[in-house]
């Protein structure tokens, strides 16, 4: 049974390794647009993009349609790699990198696949499996740790029912799984341009869910979440940001009111998308300082991804969140959500009225019905229920 395993894991390598040599005209445009991206905004990063892709690129133009040697392949790659650089990757540059060429791939067959999104698991397969070999014969008890990290986190997110469920085991599994105290998970809405608090771990959960702040008061979180386009390619930021002092980075009513000190900030998201949809606040404690440990950065971005395809799960299902008293149940018509969107966006009551062809009287009363469904006191917390409660993103 155990060989009959290995053939059929072996057969999904393949079939994404031929897949990807199919389409590897459109392949090779999509990562030499983010190789020149990397370029303008991490030169030094860039040499290990480049490198992988250029390796994989060049075993592609090898492939015929007989069954390829993937573990061949991948110790030709370490060699190499080894040969190139004179040491072992680094993991966490390397996860980022392969992360982004996993999504360069799912981008390019979303556009040539009708159904490519059953295809997502035998590519994932393969950058995991490339990142794996990599990682675990260079460094085999680190990365053993981390791996086990992993593990037991996804095993704890995945028996979430729900979208409520998700964040409180997502929130829970980060300070318990990782040498971590206190953890605040958000969700981004708007395209990223604002945070929006879900639920703490050994934080006052309705202190962190009445939080709702733009990106772009948290310049370096703003700088690191969307770099510079390149020829309408967005390269994004995967990577856990650390801050040694808060009150340089942070607005300073969430310094004091928390007592910041020394905190990471983990991207949760989905590289099959190329998406953020939120992050995670790390730190050990109210006022406590420490430095950063870069061997917890590969189960850190791991913790992230996987959140990400989870609560990317809930809210692709629109599943709400109970955020209202037991029995009561909230429907909301086509109208109305789109009534709360545009409020999302900042929309007044005469802007609302223009899109949607109707009279400031009738939106007014629209909206003063929302309000008393989603029980909030005003137009800011009717946008932030709904997006908390999964109606809009």
């Amino acid at each position: 049974m155990s060989k009959s395993l290995n053939r059929h894991l072996d057969n999904l390598l393949n079939d994404a390794v031929k897949m990807l040599n199919h389409y590897q005209i459109d392949l090779i445009e999509e990562w030499r647009l983010m190789l020149q991206s990397l370029k303008n905004t991490r030169k030094k990063s860039a040499a290990v993009f480049e490198f992988i892709s250029g390796f994989l690129v060049k075993s592609f133009q090898l492939i015929n349609d007989e069954t390829v040697d993937i573990y061949l392949m991948l110790d030709k790659l370490q060699d190499d790699w080894y040969a190139h650089f004179g040491r072992r990757p680094e993991p966490e540059a390397l996860i980022f990198h392969l992360n982004l060429l996993e999504n360069a791939a799912h981008k390019v067959l979303k556009s040539r696949i009708e159904s490519s999104s059953k295809l997502h698991p035998s590519v994932h397969y393969l950058f995991s499996k490339i990142g794996e070999v990599m990682l675990f014969q260079s460094e085999k008890e680190n990365c053993s740790i981390w791996k086990d990290a992993v593990i037991l986190f996804n095993e704890w997110i995945i028996r979430s029912q729900n979208f409520q469920e998700s964040v409180e085991n997502i929130s829970f599994g980060f300070g318990y799984f990782l040498p971590f105290e206190r953890c605040a998970l958000f969700k981004f809405t708007n395209k990223e341009s604002v945070g929006v608090g879900l639920f703490g771990h050994h934080l006052n959960t309705e202190e962190i869910q009445a939080i709702a702040e733009k990106i772009s008061n948290i310049p370096v979180l703003n700088e690191s979440l969307v770099k510079l386009k390149s020829q309408g390619h967005e390269m994004k930021n995967f990577q856990p940001i650390y801050i040694p002092l808060a009150e340089k980075a942070l607005p300073e009513k969430y310094v004091k009111k928390f007592q910041l000190t020394s905190l990471i900030i983990v991207p949760i998201y989905v590289p099959e998308e190329g998406k953020i949809i939120g992050g995670v606040v790390l730190d050990k404690g109210p006022e406590k300082q420490f430095t950063v440990d870069t061997s917890l950065f590969p189960a850190l971005m791991k913790f992230g991804q996987s959140s990400g395809e989870l609560l990317s799960k809930f809210i692709e299902a629109d599943i709400k969140k109970p955020e209202i008293p037991e029995g009561d149940v909230i429907s909301l018509s086509p109208r109305e959500i789109e009534i709360i969107k545009l409020l999302a966006d900042g929309a007044s009551t005469a802007e609302a009225a223009l899109k949607l062809y109707l009279s400031e009287f009738t939106v007014r009363d629209y909206i003063s019905n929302i309000m008393k469904r989603l029980n909030a006191q005003n137009r800011t917390e009717v946008a932030v229920k709904a997006i908390r409660m999964g109606i809009i993103q």
